[in-house]
């Protein structure tokens, strides 16, 4: 009699693991969502900054006292400034109003154009510029800057007396580049009318010199 086949024991298969989505996320898919969120970030904080910056008129190069102005002489520049200070610089809509005027003062290049830097090629220009040579250890220690005030003090071997009060700063010339440096042989130019010229250049002639910074200071009257 024959035996009996072996029946193999019925068994189903066991269900293949589920494999997780996040392990097919590799470094290089990191890099690039990084990259997106850095991206926009970037240019959320561009947008804001151009929200808070206004255009202003400045100056494209250095411009001497006295010159006509141009349209190429300025530049356009963002700033972010209080209101206050903005109403004194010359928005960058009104820089076709600066064609054909004058420069008041020197402005350097780059510096933001304001009111008082120009004035109408027909409006009366009473003021001349006069050059005080001066050493340092007699001009404040080097310490003026265009747009400063100063007092002009004549000393004698006698008296000293006041010879400009509040006169304005046009330039201070090279080598300090806006500030007297070193030791002696330099000079600053500061506007005065015909009688202050005269008086200047007695001044200098008859003794020695001294440069008081007045700015933001009460004017003094002068010694009679």
């Amino acid at each position: 009699m024959a035996a009996p086949h072996a029946v193999e024991p019925a068994y189903e298969p066991l269900p293949r693991p589920k494999r997780n989505p996040l392990s097919r996320i590799t470094a290089s898919h990191l890099l690039m969502v990084l990259a997106a969120v850095l991206a926009f970030a970037t240019n959320v904080m561009v947008l804001r900054s151009q929200d808070e910056t206004r255009a202003v008129v400045v100056a494209a190069q250095s411009i001497e006292a006295g010159r006509t102005l141009h349209a190429i002489d300025f530049a356009q520049a963002e700033v972010d400034v209080e209101d206050e200070l903005f109403l004194t610089l010359t928005p960058w809509e009104q820089v076709g109003a600066l064609h054909g005027m004058v420069a008041a003062r020197p402005i350097e290049a780059g510096g933001m154009v304001v009111a008082a830097d120009v004035r109408s090629p027909s409006a009366p220009d009473s003021l001349r510029a006069i050059s005080i040579p001066v050493d340092v250890e007699h001009a404040v220690g080097g310490n003026l800057v265009s747009g400063d005030r100063i007092d002009l003090i004549a000393v004698t071997e006698d008296s000293a007396g006041y010879v400009l009060v509040g006169a304005e700063v046009l330039s201070v010339p090279a080598p300090g580049r806006g500030s007297l440096t070193g030791a002696g042989g330099f000079y600053l130019v500061v506007a005065v009318d015909a009688e202050q010229a005269l008086a200047v250049a007695a001044a200098l002639r008859q003794g020695q010199v001294e440069i008081v910074r007045s700015t933001g200071s009460t004017m003094a009257e002068l010694a009679p």
